[in-house]
Formats: structure tokens, sequence, C-alpha cells
């Protein structure tokens, strides 16, 4: 990193701090408990794996030949 990218990025850091000391202390406080985070998470995982499975298993539907009773009518 260069000195001038150093200042650069120190000034970033600045501006970001002064815009942080400017807000209320109503955004700077987290409205979900953590333990309401892990709970939120692994209920997306959850439901993305069930998406991911069910799309595995429509895709394994479409690519099974259609069986029928009376056999294949090319035959």
């Amino acid at each position: 990193m260069s000195r001038y990218e150093r200042m650069q990025f120190f000034e970033t850091i600045y501006n970001l701090r002064a815009t942080y000391a400017i807000r209320s202390d109503a955004d700077r406080r987290a409205e979900i408990s953590i333990e309401d985070a892990i709970s939120y998470a692994e209920a997306v995982m959850a439901a993305i794996e069930a998406e991911a499975q069910e799309a595995q298993a429509l895709g394994e539907l479409e690519t099974q030949p259609e069986s029928t009773a009376m056999g294949d009518p090319r035959d």
C-alpha cells in the first residue's frame, strides 16, 4: 500500500467515524439478540437446503423416462 493509498484509507476511516459520531445512539444498537440472529441464520440455511433438495428431486423426476402401464409403445 503506497503512502497515498494509506492516506486515503485513513481519510475514509476518519470520515466514517465522524459520521457515526453524528448519528444518534439508536443507530448504534442492535435490534436483534445474538440468539435470535443464530436462530434466523439456521432457519435460512434450512430453507436453502430444503429448496436445493426439492430442486434436485424435481430435476431427477424430469430426467427419468415416463413409464406406462402397457410398456413402451415403440416395442
